[in-house]
């Protein structure tokens, strides 16, 4: 019998501590660690904005980190 490759991909949870508090006109939120900053009209709100922005930025890292990786191989 032979093996077949499945390519699928897989989204990885990763807990990142992050600050938020309550501005004039909403909720602000940062991340210190990846100095990623969001706005939020409640704390819902800014929260799901930070897991988006957390999840962009490090899919970001990844592909350039990637992008390197092939470059040294070629």
């Amino acid at each position: 019998m032979t093996s077949q490759v499945v390519n699928l991909p897989v989204t990885a949870s990763l807990p990142i501590d992050c600050d938020f508090w309550v501005e004039d006109n909403g909720w602000k939120g940062l991340c210190k660690t990846l100095s990623v900053t969001v706005h939020g009209s409640s704390f819902e709100d800014a929260k799901k904005n930070m897991a988006t922005e957390l999840q962009v930025h490090i899919e970001r890292i990844v592909r350039e980190h990637s992008n390197r990786s092939a470059r040294r191989v070629a």
